[in-house]
């Protein structure tokens, strides 16, 4: 195995970086590993919390104005009563 004929020359040295599988990298390539990683980590979160994130929310997604539609609907308040209270949230959501 070409393990052994390095091991001489690396002895008191961790054998971090030679192996069939470690050893051909080197530490510039474990750097640009630990960036791609830390990248694409970064990437999942930042779409993680774009899509469930609290952004999400104050657009409208389950918020007053449904309430008001439900309202509406249910004949709980009439057309006048509706478009005033629908106004005023508009309003409220604008500053």
């Amino acid at each position: 195995m070409w393990v052994s004929r390095y091991v001489t020359k690396l002895e008191g040295v961790t054998l971090m970086f030679v192996g069939a599988w470690c050893g051909q990298l080197g530490v510039g390539g474990w750097i640009l590993m630990g960036l791609f990683w830390a990248t694409f980590l970064g990437l999942v979160l930042w779409a993680v919390s774009r899509l469930f994130g609290p952004a999400r929310i104050a657009k409208g997604f389950g918020g007053d104005t449904d309430d008001l539609d439900l309202r509406l609907e249910r004949g709980e308040l009439d057309i006048a009563e509706y478009q005033r209270l629908r106004a005023e949230l508009v309003s409220s959501v604008r500053h």
